[in-house]
């Protein structure tokens, strides 16, 4: 998510994403249920939890710092500490970040980063997993996040302090771009000058064309497996336990993930680019709001 340049990246047509759906109801919280479920399986066995926040309605978000900057991408979205908050939602306590419009070239949003900090030691694996659900209400209509032009949410994960050299991983970064198709990918971002991704674009990984982010009610489980095997290193990326990409120093060029240093846990909904190529300006829609609404967000490991 922490880019300080871009290559412009080609368009797709669209996929046949459904246009909107709707937001409540006990078959909804059944159905995100069930993707929880599948984290805390993993939870159970013989993984050991190292961090988890619930989002429950009266809690804070005491394990979280709530930024207030400019996007490093997009001088048009400002964050907020006010924006993220704790809200019921599909009958559960979520994590809610959402856009406003201040002006016709400024968006007001959110984005909170983990006081907690994680990195795998030699033959131990760590998976760092979210619910998340994207969303668009027009008025009091909730509309799909396809709907939407200019849209940038994502979950990652990074070591800020002498950005890239201690490495970034993005698990999710969604990009609206209607009418034409959203698009989702994965990325790893490493230099060893601060400043300077000596990746460009090149690890970047779209999800896989069968990706719905309207399915499932909109709930969808993200997950990033970070290992070392005997000093090897391995970075995985599944959407629904399916895999999107597998990340090793082999497989990308100039990529160290040996050098990637404790991470810190980020969840954000940007707007807009400063490569005005990349997402038009002028184009930008997001009805009365975009939102990122997040169920669960744990870290678990195990010995391997």
């Amino acid at each position: 998510m922490k880019k300080l340049s871009r290559i412009t990246l080609a368009l797709t047509c669209a996929l046949g994403f459904a246009s909107c759906f709707e937001n409540s109801g006990q078959e909804q919280k059944e159905m995100s249920l069930n993707t929880n479920n599948s984290a805390d399986k993993k939870a159970a066995s013989s993984w050991v939890k190292q961090f988890e926040d619930t989002f429950d309605v009266g809690s804070t978000l005491s394990k979280w710092t709530k930024v207030q900057r400019t996007d490093y991408n997009s001088n048009y979205c400002d964050y907020n500490s006010s924006v993220p908050t704790i809200q019921l939602r599909d009958g559960k306590g979520c994590l809610e970040i959402k856009t406003s419009k201040l002006s016709a070239s400024k968006y007001q949003s959110g984005l909170v980063k983990s006081v907690y900090q994680y990195k795998p030691e030699n033959n131990t694996e760590y998976v760092l997993a979210a619910t998340i659900k994207l969303l668009a209400m027009d008025g009091a209509n909730y509309r799909s996040f396809t709907d939407t032009y200019g849209a940038w949410p994502a979950f990652w994960s990074v070591q800020e302090n002498g950005w890239p050299t201690h490495g970034e991983i993005d698990i999710m970064e969604g990009y609206s771009f209607a009418p034409n198709a959203s698009r989702f990918a994965s990325n790893l971002f490493y230099g060893t000058a601060t400043g300077a991704n000596q990746l460009a674009n090149q690890a970047e990984r779209q999800y896989p064309g069968t990706f719905n982010v309207n399915a499932n009610n909109g709930w969808h489980l993200y997950e990033c497996y970070w290992k070392m095997k005997d000093n090897v290193v391995t970075v995985t990326i599944k959407v629904d336990n399916t895999t999107v990409s597998t990340y090793t120093n082999s497989n990308v060029s100039k990529l160290n993930l040996n050098k990637f240093e404790n991470h810190n846990i980020i969840l954000n909904m940007n707007v807009g680019s400063n490569d005005s190529s990349f997402i038009d300006p002028n184009k930008i829609n997001l009805f009365t709001t975009v939102m990122m609404w997040v169920d669960n967000v744990s870290v678990s490991k195990r010995s391997i």
